[in-house]
């Protein structure tokens, strides 16, 4: 509302958690507000993980560890303390697929917190991954800031 009154008719949502979708959200918002342009992206989807990454995961894994011994690497404890990551699978089958879907209770779902081994995890893969995105990220603002609303779509 605050935006539309101002006369800020984009905005882009930056998401930076994988639990969350904006998607229900925007679209309410869009009802009320029709002549913006409401949208969302995941930094974290942006480029494959696996051109940077030995191991898969989705928390405290190589990853978001390796962003972590790059960002902010006081905050890293050794990786020789890290547990490998190991994620007990709901016996639901639809959520299994991917389908269904419920909230992860991390108690249950692993021993140590993780999912993904974080063991492979660097300094080097951190600064090369975040700065992969950080470009990514900075095209993608600097099209919607030059997109015409009135000239969308092809």
């Amino acid at each position: 509302e605050v935006l539309n009154h101002q006369k800020i008719y984009k905005l882009l949502i930056m998401n930076s958690h994988g639990g969350n979708d904006f998607r229900p959200i925007l679209r309410e918002v869009g009802l009320k507000f029709p002549n913006m342009f409401l949208s969302y992206c995941n930094w974290f989807d942006s480029v494959p993980k696996e051109d940077f990454f030995d191991y898969s995961g989705d928390h405290a894994d190589e990853m978001e560890t390796s962003l972590l011994l790059y960002l902010t690497p006081d905050l890293v404890l050794p990786l020789s303390n890290a547990g490998q990551g190991i994620e007990k699978k709901i016996k639901i089958k639809g959520i299994q697929e991917g389908w269904a879907w419920t909230e992860r209770k991390w108690s249950k779902a692993t021993d140590d917190t993780g999912i993904g081994n974080p063991k492979n995890a660097s300094r080097e893969k951190g600064e090369k991954y975040f700065n992969t995105i950080v470009r990514k990220m900075a095209h993608l603002f600097i099209e919607v800031a030059n997109t015409d609303l009135n000239d969308l779509y092809d």
